[in-house]
């Protein structure tokens, strides 16, 4: 019974370096095409945002020149603010609507939570970084301050975007 858990195991253990092995390929393929992208040295100038990463956000925004603007853009990510209703009050404060691409609101997630993390490690301020420990300090939440810095970041990349476009 030993030597089939172990055959099962052993089994499975190839498996998945096989799966890894295709993951590394297909990430590979995806960095060399968003590299044919005009708009990928400008991303990926942003300090904390490597090339997958980059690559992954030029994949999900698509055409970026759709966009006329950021309140369309952070619409598109579903990080626009919900607003409730009732009678003659309006709660423009609210919590972000969660009613546009999921994976560019996880993406930009992850991208400002490394941002942040790096310049604390190696003490390099940037201005995601100095954004999150402004709101921090106004007794934001953490999940909250780093919400704001996604849409702070997607201002970013949109007017980096927007500025090659004018040159």
């Amino acid at each position: 019974m030993n030597d089939e858990i172990v055959s099962n195991l052993s089994q499975m253990a190839n498996l998945v370096n096989e799966y890894q092995k295709t993951i590394n390929i297909i990430k590979y393929k995806m960095t060399f095409l968003a590299k044919k992208s005009k708009y990928f040295k400008s991303i990926n100038s942003i300090y904390g945002i490597g090339e997958f990463t980059t690559s992954i956000i030029i994949a999900e925004l698509g055409d970026i020149n759709r966009f006329n603007n950021i309140k369309e853009l952070t619409a598109y990510c579903g990080l626009d603010p919900s607003i409730k209703q009732s009678g003659k009050s309006i709660n423009v404060h609210g919590p972000i609507s969660k009613s546009g691409n999921k994976y560019m609101r996880k993406i930009l997630y992850v991208a400002c939570s490394n941002i942040i993390r790096l310049a604390t490690i190696f003490k390099n301020e940037n201005d995601i970084e100095i954004y999150y420990r402004k709101k921090r300090n106004e007794g934001k939440h953490h999940y909250a301050a780093i919400v704001a810095c996604t849409t702070k970041l997607l201002r970013k990349i949109l007017a980096l975007c927007k500025q090659l476009d004018n040159q």
